[in-house]
């Protein structure tokens, strides 16, 4: 199989800012395009139309930037989201898919699954050169940051500690560096190596526009990652060239 860039994203509905925009018509304009637009306004749950494809407009902006090999100006409107199902959250189970489709960008895809978690929507993708295929295997993991018994648990210069120079370079919040030590360890475990060998390092560039590499001994690893956090959650999607676990 080819290189897999995988991206995800998080929304914390427990977050203030979240409740009726459906409603705001400026920044629903100014976000979503005209099929968008009245897609958000016929839903049973407007907030949750709109940031299911908020949060897979910036997966496929993620997945698409390493498509290109360097981020694109994002004009969210520019990145079209086109569900192929949808499932009404009240007829799912806790953390099921409601939204799968893709996200479309100058002639390059993305596929995308957006999950309906307790108090957040997560939605993750994955796309390749010459195009996504029609399966792949990818771990994802979303957690709140405030857990105490996670190894992300502490003051922020107790968790840079545990990350190398390059790894710092990227680090600006307590979420930042959260997100990077959970992944890290997850990549340890798929890879089977010691996490002592692996770095996240992100791309140069302005904070949200840096994609995260991985490196495995100093050298770029089979492997790709994913990191977003927004209020209390963090969450991460990997994908390596001998993943087993399915999406």
């Amino acid at each position: 199989m080819s290189a897999i860039f995988v991206g995800n994203d998080v929304v914390d509905l427990g977050e203030p800012r979240t409740e009726g925009r459906a409603a705001d018509d400026r920044f629903v304009d100014r976000v979503f395009d005209p099929e968008e637009r009245v897609a958000i306004r016929g839903a049973s749950d407007g907030d949750l139309e709109l940031w299911a494809r908020w949060a897979a407009k910036e997966t496929g902006f993620k997945v698409i930037s390493k498509l290109l090999g360097a981020p694109p100006l994002f004009v969210h409107r520019a990145f079209k989201v086109e569900w192929t199902d949808t499932v009404d959250p009240e007829e799912s189970d806790a953390s099921a898919v409601v939204r799968r489709g893709r996200v479309t960008y100058e002639g390059l895809e993305a596929r995308v699954v957006v999950r309906l978690c307790p108090g957040a929507v997560h939605a993750v993708g994955f796309g390749a050169p010459g195009g996504p295929p029609e399966r792949v295997s990818l771990h994802r993991h979303l957690a709140p940051l405030d857990d105490p018994d996670r190894p992300w648990a502490g003051p922020l210069e107790a968790l840079e500690m545990q990350l190398s120079e390059r790894e710092r370079d990227a680090v600006y919040s307590l979420h930042s560096a959260a997100v990077r030590l959970g992944a890290r360890a997850d990549l340890a475990r798929a890879l089977a190596v010691g996490e002592e060998r692996l770095e996240i390092v992100c791309d140069p560039g302005p904070t949200g526009q840096r994609p995260p590499r991985v490196f495995l001994d100093g050298e770029r690893a089979a492997a790709d990652v994913s990191l977003s956090h927004d209020g209390r959650w963090i969450a991460w999607v990997l994908w390596t060239d001998h993943q087993t676990e399915n999406r």
